[in-house]
């Protein structure tokens, strides 16, 4: 059977055909102690660290049968190719991840964001983009363009794609409805991109009236973007297997188990996240002024909160401190741990992000990670940790290499933790 009712050729045989692959794969799946790794670390407890990957550079697995795929329609494409992702990943790295036999159908919505197109030049090369950005946030006259975005729940159009799901997956998963689990909050990846890297770091020091203004527009216009989807009823909870911030999964007996967790759920109920990746190099009290100090009125909407990402935050703990409820506080490939761990003191989770060098190495060498990973651990030793592999541009074509680091790390923690 086929559907082509705003879709185009889709196949029911291969969805349900991989819906049973997973079903039978999750049926000898040890999801629970994974889930309990993860809330064991969220709600503060020392235990063995859980260890998450993603951002695998798919596109490096043209020859690996099982993610070879070709759907026309972009929106079913992604449903197709996570189902493909997930088998791929169990039978291959599973590491700690946690995988249920359920298929999330998210509500249409159209969402215009914020309305300033960039003006940008993509030098391309392989895995991996070069952008150069022109600025069109100049001065204060440009500081509104930044405008309110505008979300509208199409009903209609989600309850037609509810039933197409049902009707592909019903009797072999089951079928959630499930709205948004949270935004991916960061005002500086966005900004930068319109005013431009060097003259924002200019700015700082020569325009900072100017700076504070378009921040704090950005804030705005976000936070009004945040209670249009509460009016809308489109949050759902993200104390589950969902990705916070550029962390693990949000699993924590402190967050409250909504009623119906996949609409209507309330911010209290909620992770949220922030982070200012190109103030890696700026002082801590330039980072609050014009960065987190703008970032708390978003951040406070929710219960807990994670932050950072790529940024090396390890001297700047005494401001991240202030943030309500943060729980979780990225560690970067260039953090100094030891610096953060004395700070931190057992108060938040410290989120390792081992480098992704190490699986684009010539030649691949399990002895650098192992000894990457027990520095790690002994860094941490006594401080709540997770361990997360991202952003990974390459495998130098061979993918396997992701399957031995799972498995190498994997081995080393359990070292320490059995």
């Amino acid at each position: 059977m086929t559907y082509s009712g705003g879709f185009v050729n889709i196949n029911y045989k291969v969805f349900r055909e991989l819906a049973r692959e997973k079903k039978a794969l999750i049926n000898n799946y040890d999801n629970d102690s994974k889930i309990k790794l993860w809330q064991d670390v969220n709600d503060l407890k020392a235990t063995r660290p859980p260890v998450h990957i993603n951002q695998v550079p798919w596109s490096e697995f043209p020859l690996v049968d099982e993610i070879v795929t070709d759907i026309e329609d972009k929106f079913m494409w992604g449903i197709e190719f996570k189902l493909r992702r997930d088998i791929y990943e169990m039978k291959h790295f599973p590491a700690d991840m946690v995988y249920f036999n359920k298929i999330e159908c998210p509500p249409v919505v159209y969402d215009s964001d914020f309305m300033l197109d960039n003006n940008v030049d993509i030098i391309r090369s392989g895995q991996i983009n070069s952008q150069h950005f022109t600025p069109v946030l100049n001065d204060m006259e440009d500081v509104e363009k930044i405008r309110e975005a505008t979300v509208e729940y199409d009903k209609e159009a989600t309850a037609k794609r509810l039933d197409l799901f049902e009707d592909i997956f019903g009797g072999i998963c089951d079928v959630e409805l499930t709205g948004k689990k949270g935004h991916w909050f960061t005002p500086w990846d966005y900004l930068i991109s319109r005013t431009g890297v060097t003259e924002a770091m200019i700015d700082l020091i020569e325009r900072p009236d100017f700076v504070n203004a378009y921040v704090s527009r950005f804030v705005d216009v976000s936070i009004k973007r945040l209670e249009r989807y509460v009016e809308l009823g489109l949050w759902a909870s993200n104390n589950n297997d969902t990705i916070v911030g550029s962390g693990g999964y949000g699993y924590a007996s402190i967050l409250d188990k909504a009623p119906s967790p996949n609409v209507g759920v309330g911010l209290d109920q909620l992770w949220g996240c922030g982070n200012s990746q190109i103030f890696s190099e700026v002082s801590p009290d330039m980072h609050w002024e014009f960065s987190l100090k703008h970032e708390m009125r978003w951040l406070k909407h929710f219960k807990l909160n994670y932050y950072g990402c790529c940024e090396q935050l390890h001297h700047k703990i005494d401001i991240l401190s202030r943030i309500p409820g943060l729980r979780k506080i990225s560690m970067s490939p260039w953090a100094n741990l030891d610096v953060a761990r004395e700070s931190i003191d057992g108060r938040y989770v410290m989120s390792i992000k081992p480098t992704p060098a190490t699986v684009a190495m010539q030649p691949f060498d399990e002895e650098v990670i192992r000894a990457e990973i027990n520095n790690q651990l002994d860094k941490t030793a006594g401080n709540p940790t997770e361990f997360i592999l991202k952003d990974i541009s390459t495998v130098k074509g061979e993918p396997e290499r992701i399957d031995m680091w799972s498995r190498v790390v994997s081995e080393e923690i359990d070292k320490r933790f059995s």
